[in-house]
Formats: structure tokens, sequence, C-alpha cells
């Protein structure tokens, strides 16, 4: 994993060896979580639900809701 805490799409993607195009898709879909500060602003995701996702677990963000 990347030293990173947050990721965008972009770095988001590098680090799963995906194209942003997934990452984007299943952020925007809620399977994997990610935040953005303001409407139509970029995500951000962090490094922890990223590394959930990978795995194919729910990150402790979707655990509670």
């Amino acid at each position: 994993m990347s030293d990173r805490i947050w990721h965008t799409t972009t770095t988001a993607a590098a680090v799963a060896d995906r194209h942003r195009d997934t990452i984007l898709k299943v952020v925007e879909s809620g399977e994997l979580h990610g935040i953005q500060r303001k409407p139509k602003g970029r995500w951000r995701i962090h490094r922890d639900c990223l590394e959930a996702w990978m795995f194919g677990r729910l990150c402790e963000h979707q655990d509670k809701g």
C-alpha cells in the first residue's frame, strides 16, 4: 500500500491496479466509500477504505451504515 492517507481516484486506481473510471464508478455507486467536499468536487478515498474494497470487505464507514 501507499504511504498516502487520502487518495484521489487517479492515485487509488494506481494503488488498486484498476482503471480510474472503474474507481469512479464504484465510488459513485457506494461500493467503495469516498467523500466529496462539495457537490461535483473531487472524490477523496481513505486508504483503509480502498484496502477494504481491494480485499472484498466493507470499510468501517460502510459497517456502521
